[in-house]
């Protein structure tokens, strides 16, 4: 009996990402972002959290490019939450490096979509990240404004 059976199910565990995910011509954007020596763990290699960190960083600059004053609390009229992240961890990193950073829309719903980046040295793949980011108004989740559902459509992932 596994643990999700034992928990009726609720430590079900999340599946891997498509393999296409693996390759960085599959993200719309691409940034580099250098690693720093704080980014080590003790066993040498690039922190789980550090990581974590690249894949925020990476969805920040693709947020603000769709929702252009999503960060300007004086002017923004849209927040986002974040509502299920996922991240596995692919391959250890080691510093120094530089990592692309890629990213890109893997689901648009009404009020939601899937932000799916990755992360590589060279062109191996050594994280990717799932993020469920939900819109809302002042009193809660709101369907996505057709301007913004049509930059999240022109940066839809290439998967096939």
């Amino acid at each position: 009996m596994t643990t999700s059976e034992n928990l009726g199910g609720l430590l079900a565990p999340i599946a891997r990402s498509h393999p296409r995910r693996s390759v960085p011509g599959c993200y719309p954007l691409i940034d580099p972002i250098t690693t720093r020596y704080a980014d080590m763990d003790v066993n040498g290699h690039l922190n789980n959290l550090a990581l974590e960190a690249m894949h925020e960083n990476i969805r920040a600059t693709m947020n603000s490019r769709i929702f252009p004053d999503v960060y300007d609390p004086s002017r923004r009229e849209l927040r986002l939450v974040t509502a299920q992240n996922v991240v596995h961890f692919l391959a250890e990193g080691y510093w120094p490096a530089t990592i692309r950073a890629g990213i890109g829309v893997g689901h648009i719903g009404r009020t939601s979509y899937i932000a799916a980046s990755a992360l590589f040295v060279d062109d191996q793949c050594i994280s990717v990240c799932d993020t469920v980011l939900v819109v809302l108004g002042d009193n809660g989740p709101v369907a996505i404004p057709d301007d913004a559902r049509q930059r999240l459509e022109a940066m839809r992932l290439r998967v096939d």
